[in-house]
């Protein structure tokens, strides 16, 4: 409820905030002068602001028409929720009106990367240097200036910065002068006067400083983008700056709202705790997700880099122009991004097939956090705004996506588009609820979106859908279906809430044309049969496409008809990945048997589809946790392995180490899947080892012996089967390159050398050394804890460094605690280890973590249950697993 929502007084009411900023690189300090233009709404001796790491000089208040004004008399500051009360030496009358708040104050640059930060970088001639940036989302814009650092409370800007005169600055809008002064001791600075913003909130301001090159273009629209990296890197920006063209345009085209400002800009920051964030016209990016090498980068960087920019440039419309009222209304901006983010890299890159990638990845994410009962709804209700950084997840954003996509599934794309077209034009630069969206679905379909997609925002959870009976004739299938919520342990539901789900309905060569809602608890439905080959029998698949976030339990009648159908190449590839994954998640929530997830891994030995990989590899690895945990060093665990290794390596035929011919962007992705699995299952294979060592020795000296796709697992296997020179061979290719997509091939794999003297060598490196951003050392520590020996070894190191790491980040954003801890112990899959991992987490309380912690423990007790299935099944058996 807004009753609810803690936010600060308002009887002073900001329109307008003039900033002049002189950051210091080399102290690490800023100074500002700060005018805040408001309107007087009641009267008031005071006025309480957000503030964070500021110190206050001086301050005043000031009418704007007449003579009054008022000193500073006293400056009372709360720490623990970050703001800070200005009380002045007189009352200021209601009818003052309009006036200002003037304001000057000290801040720091800080390494947390939130806030106004500094980020090092090398030059052009490999010399360390500093940069300074900002990152103000979520609760952040208060660690630059005092300021209503609320959604709702939106106003212009106007930025100046003074900084050294050889250096560049930029800010949201362009620069309207650019002024040189002298400096102290000779040295020369540049007042550089940027453009008034358009109406915003708080957390889109933003501004940089440092020494940078730039590429850039213009839209068709004539906006000019430009992407900024440190000096020496301006073409590993050209394949972001096409990206960003054409996505502009393509937003303009959709969405009949043209892009407001008059220049957009894109720039590296070399230290970043996000993948990127969207500053309405200075949008700023994790390097790996802005710069790449073209000739180098691998097919999942250059996917990579193009979602990220879609996903940005979706925001300069979802939650730029059009802003959530308050963070309960993240996904909003987060589901829509997430979802356009597609959407338009499927009209850019049409090869990509990324509605196929979309099934096992923004899909499965969101179906695998909220099968857990410590999920938590869309539209979470938020009462302290700093519980917003807890729910920066796959829900805001994987599930979000997945109600959009259903929506779009119910109104087809002209309703869809029409509908977002009008939620703009309506509401444009101001804020909004959820409803005012479904509101405008509505309006222009005449369809109650509300109540369609009410449970699907509100409710925690997803359904999962059962065939309680069905009847097959010559031309249709009758079958009966009930909605119960899918839990990931099996448990039962106390929630009667039912879903309206839009379902789609596949035969041989067919699909259904029209989504149809489920909305009932137990509901009957007559699907027509496609006509299918003498001898054949019909099949459908429940859920065709995947368009409902629902989990399917098909009949082992329906599963049998399906098998044929896929051995005869019938069943579309986002269909062949859903019933595998739905077939394991059943399994695992004890709902279906584990042997027929295997028949199903079976039917699909011979399968050339990325996707269908991709839900494959998922499966393969979360088996091999289990029976590692199990079997480990027992006949049966070898036998599983040469199951897993029989199937990979059959890919691995087809697939090859290298391209045949003119191959697809997905031809890439298959190869590098396929490959990614050799680590796992054939690691001790004597050919493919020396095809690795081969290649791994080679591409030092010609990178193209070991194409960047797969260079992880060539590292992997080369490591796990080497020793220290092989190790420090890695380690030495970190230490020789700036370029952070280079340096990730060393932070995925160092953990995988032998040892334990190695591994601990790794973690002390990751996390002490200082030679690891503090963006990135979580990735070593899940290298090392992808074994289960590393396992065993990073929990101990998390625990007996906890203190260490625990001041490490703490003013760093919450989301890279949440990854030390998952890296460190998600290998895990036990009810005892998760007693043991809660327990040590109440004696040492992290409250920012505490819903990833619970999520994990969930999902760790969740496999736990499905290692006493294991027990209890065929999969226990060596003989089981001869194919």
């Amino acid at each position: 409820m807004a009753s609810e929502r803690v936010v600060l007084p308002t009887q002073l009411y900001p329109s307008h905030y003039n900033l002049e900023l002189t950051p210091d690189l080399n102290a690490l300090t800023f100074s500002c002068s700060e005018e805040i233009f408001v309107t007087v709404r009641e009267a008031t001796n005071s006025v309480t602001l957000h503030a964070r790491e500021i110190t206050i000089v001086s301050a005043s208040f000031h009418s704007l028409t007449g003579d009054f004004s008022a000193k500073l008399e006293g400056v009372s500051y709360d720490l623990k929720y970050h703001k800070v009360q200005l009380t002045f030496d007189a009352e200021i009358p209601a009818s003052v009106g309009e006036g200002k708040v003037v304001i000057q104050f000290n801040g720091i640059l800080n390494g947390d990367m939130a806030g106004f930060y500094k980020s090092s970088y090398a030059d052009a001639n490999g010399n360390k240097k500093i940069m300074a940036s900002t990152q103000f989302e979520a609760l952040d814009a208060r660690r630059a200036f005092p300021c209503w650092d609320e959604p709702a409370i939106k106003a212009t800007f106007s930025v100046t910065m003074i900084i050294p005169a050889h250096l560049t600055a930029l800010s949201n809008m362009p620069e309207v002068s650019s002024v040189h002064l002298p400096g102290k001791d000779g040295s020369m600075l540049k007042k550089i006067v940027f453009d008034r913003s358009p109406k915003m909130s708080t957390y889109l301001l933003a501004w940089a400083v440092g020494e940078f090159d730039f590429v850039q273009g213009v839209t068709k629209g004539g906006v000019t983008i430009r992407v900024f990296s440190p000096p020496g890197r301006a073409l590993e920006g050209n394949f972001s700056l096409d990206v960003a063209i054409r996505s502009l345009d393509f937003y303009d085209a959709f969405f009949q709202v043209p892009y407001p400002l008059p220049k957009l800009d894109m720039i590296c920051v070399t230290e970043f705790a996000m993948g990127a964030m969207e500053n309405w016209g200075l949008v700023t990016y994790r390097e790996t997700a802005l710069m790449i090498d073209e000739a180098k980068a691998s097919p999942q960087s250059k996917q990579r880099v193009a979602i990220v920019v879609a996903h940005e440039l979706a925001h300069q419309w979802f939650g730029n122009l059009v802003t959530m009222s308050w963070w309960d209304g993240l996904w909003l901006n987060e589901g829509f991004a997430a979802f356009m983010e597609h959407f338009c890299t499927d009209d850019l890159f049409p090869d990509y097939k990324i509605w196929e990638q979309f099934t096992t990845d923004a899909f499965g994410a969101a179906q695998r956090l909220d099968a857990l009962k410590s999920s938590h709804p869309v539209i979470v209700p938020i009462k302290h705004a700093e519980e917003v950084e807890q729910v920066f997840d796959a829900i805001s954003y994987c599930k979000g996506s997945t109600v959009v996509n259903m929506v779009a599934a119910i109104l087809g794309k002209d309703k869809f588009r029409e509908g977002l077209q009008l939620y703009f034009r309506r509401h444009a630069y101001g804020n909004t609820e959820t409803i005012d969206l479904w509101n405008a679905w509505s309006e222009v379909s005449g369809k109650d979106i509300a109540g369609l997609m009410k449970n699907w925002t509100t409710v925690i959870g997803y359904p999962y859908l059962k065939v309680v009976n069905e009847t097959w004739g010559d031309n249709e299938v009758r079958i009966t279906l009930e909605q119960s919520r899918f839990l990931s342990d099996g448990s039962e539901s106390d929630s009667s809430d039912l879903w309206s789900i839009p379902l789609l309905f596949a035969s041989e060569d067919s699909v259904s044309t029209e989504a149809v809602i489920m909305d009932k608890k137990v509901q009957t439905f007559a699907i027509p049969l496609a006509a299918t080959p003498a001898g054949v029998r019909p099949w459908i698949k429940i859920n065709a496409g995947q368009k409902a976030l629902a989990r399917v339990a098909h009949s082992s009648e329906m599963i049998g008809r399906l098998q044929e159908a896929i051995r005869r190449g019938k069943v579309p590839a986002v269909d062949r990945a859903a019933l595998l994954l739905d077939a394991y998640a059943l399994a695992k929530s004890g709902q279906a048997s584990l042997e027929s997830v295997v028949d199903i891994l079976r039917a699909l030995e011979n399968e050339e589809s990325s996707i269908v990989w991709a839900a494959i590899s998922g499966v393969l690895n979360g088996l091999h946790a289990l029976m590692e945990s199990l079997y480990n060093n027992t006949p049966v665990f070898s036998a599983f392995v040469a199951f897993g290794k029989t199937l990979v390596v059959n890919g691995l035929k087809k697939v090859g180490w290298e391209a045949r011919g003119v191959e697809s962007h997905t031809d890439k992705l298959l190869r590098a899947t396929v490959i990614g699995l050799l680590d796992t299952f054939a690691a001790s294979d004597e050919e493919v080892v020396a095809e690795a060592r081969r290649r791994f020795n080679e591409h030092w000296e010609n990178s193209a012996a070991l194409p960047a796709e797969y260079k992880t697992t060539v590292y992997k296997l080369v490591l796990s089967n080497g020793g220290e020179a092989e190790f420090n061979r890695v380690l030495k290719s970190f230490r020789d390159t700036e370029d952070n997509q280079e340096r990730k091939y060393a932070m995925f794999t160092l953990g995988a050398a032998p040892g334990r003297a190695l591994k601990l060598r790794t973690l002390d490196w990751a996390v002490k050394s200082g030679e690891v951003k503090l963006q990135d050392f979580f990735y070593p520590m899940g290298s090392v804890a992808g074994s289960l020996e590393g396992a065993e070894i990073t929990w101990a190191y998390f625990q007996e460094n906890f203190e260490y790491i625990k001041e490490k980040l703490a003013k760093a954003a919450p989301s890279l605690m949440d990854a030390v801890i998952v890296n460190s112990v998600s290998r895990f899959c036990t009810e005892e280890r998760a007693t043991e991992i809660e327990n040590y987490f109440k004696a040492h309380p992290l409250p920012s973590s505490e819903r990833r912690i619970s999520q994990t423990l969930e999902n760790m007790r969740a496999n736990g249950k499905m290692l006493n299935a294991v027990r209890g099944s065929k999969l226990g058996d060596a003989s089981f697993w001869s194919l």
